[in-house]
């Protein structure tokens, strides 16, 4: 894992200006370092296949990288040096290069410089780092928290610090006010946490599945009625903190079935198209609403909600072939105001990770046969 490149892969990208607010600036491709497979602390164990999942979170240029089934987490500057490393010596991973600190290290405050530290993990997934460089590891219904130095605080439960369990967690993110949003999912609700920086409790957001909201205008076109009805397919939620206010921005896809009145029986299932829908977090007020519509005839629907920024919603189309596709920057009126056109230059690499930073940049971990390569793209206007 730790063949460091610093050479720069450019290439001339194509980037469609929609309407005249749209960005034009040329990205380039950008190959940052490149990591080894293994247990250590320079490199990741890829050996599981799709049971190991690897989760990303870039801040303030520093990269944060959890290895699911070796129960890993890695500290990595933006040149591929790894800083600080975080593992479960029970799942087969030790430091070859870090220094391993003990409690009473972590204890006196001491300056560690580049350390590794032992912690006990069930099954953490997954992860979030925020501006401070404080981690947040979601790990038996739980969120625990470790500081930049590698200290571990006490856990978070829903009510806060020494609350209870949570749900089952599917994301942890934070804002850029440092604010923390767990979100949790049960068979009939979705439920969004929010906790400020220091732990403490704020208020949560709860959606139920099924009375996700669906826009005017499609009710307008496609009234319900015996034998046809519009189905709202929640795909995926990403938290922001826009003007001071906390929002949620859900990515939903709309259908319409018609189906047999008597027997219930489903004749047909035809796309209406992919919407963003945002809610004000604490009210749960929805508070505007867009199609993803790129183009007259773009449906949306394949357009995959990556993250919502206080100044923007990014969103990736994928290509079928190669990891590839066309990112979108639309604001919060739905108009579309960056493109982007990305392509992995290796042939061959498959998709790890992806994550967009705090710094505007799209970063994508790659699995090549003999190691794992971290890319990123400069997001236009950001």
């Amino acid at each position: 894992m730790k063949v460091v490149f610093r050479t720069i892969w450019a290439c001339l990208l194509v980037v469609l200006c929609v309407g005249c607010a749209a960005s034009t600036e040329e990205p380039r491709a950008h190959i940052l370092f490149d990591l080894g497979y293994g247990k250590s602390d320079s490199s990741l164990d890829m050996s599981s296949g799709e049971k190991n999942a690897i989760g990303m979170s870039v801040k303030k240029g520093i990269f944060h990288l959890l290895s699911r089934a070796e129960a890993k987490i890695l500290r990595i500057s933006s040149y591929g040096q790894t800083l600080a490393m975080w593992y479960d010596p029970h799942k087969g991973s030790a430091p070859l290069v870090l220094k391993e600190v003990q409690s009473a290290d972590l204890a006196a405050g001491n300056e560690l410089g580049r350390f590794a530290v032992r912690v006990s993990f069930s099954d953490p997934w997954p992860m979030t780092a925020d501006s401070r460089q404080l981690l947040y590891v979601a790990d038996g219904r739980f969120v625990r928290r470790f500081d930049s130095y590698g200290r571990e605080m006490q856990p978070l439960g829903r009510e806060g610090i020494g609350g209870g369990s949570f749900p089952h967690i599917m994301a942890l993110d934070t804002m850029e006010n440092d604010d923390l949003a767990v979100l949790c999912a049960t068979e009939s609700e979705t439920f969004v946490y929010f906790y400020d920086r220091n732990g403490v409790f704020l208020h949560v957001l709860k959606l139920s599945t099924q009375a996700m909201p669906v826009p005017s205008s499609i009710l307008e076109k496609n009234p319900n009625t015996r034998g046809f009805r519009i189905i709202a397919s929640l795909e995926s939620i990403s938290p922001s903190y826009v003007e001071g206010r906390r929002i949620v921005v859900l990515k939903i896809n709309y259908y319409a079935e018609k189906y047999e009145p008597d027997s219930g029986v489903t004749l047909s299932i035809d796309p209406i198209g992919g919407w963003i829908i945002d809610i004000d977090a604490q009210s749960g007020k929805t508070l505007g609403s867009f199609p993803l519509q790129s183009s007259v005839d773009d449906l949306g629907i394949d357009q995959q909600l990556i993250a919502a920024t206080s100044d923007g919603i990014i969103s990736i189309r994928w290509q079928e072939e190669g990891i590839g596709g066309e990112l979108f920057r639309y604001t919060l009126k739905g108009n579309v105001i960056g493109k982007l056109h990305f392509l992995v230059p290796d042939p061959g690499a498959s998709l790890v990770s992806i994550s967009i930073g705090d710094d505007g940049y799209l970063y994508l971990l790659g699995q090549l046969p003999s190691t794992l390569r971290m890319y990123a793209w400069k997001v236009p206007g950001m």
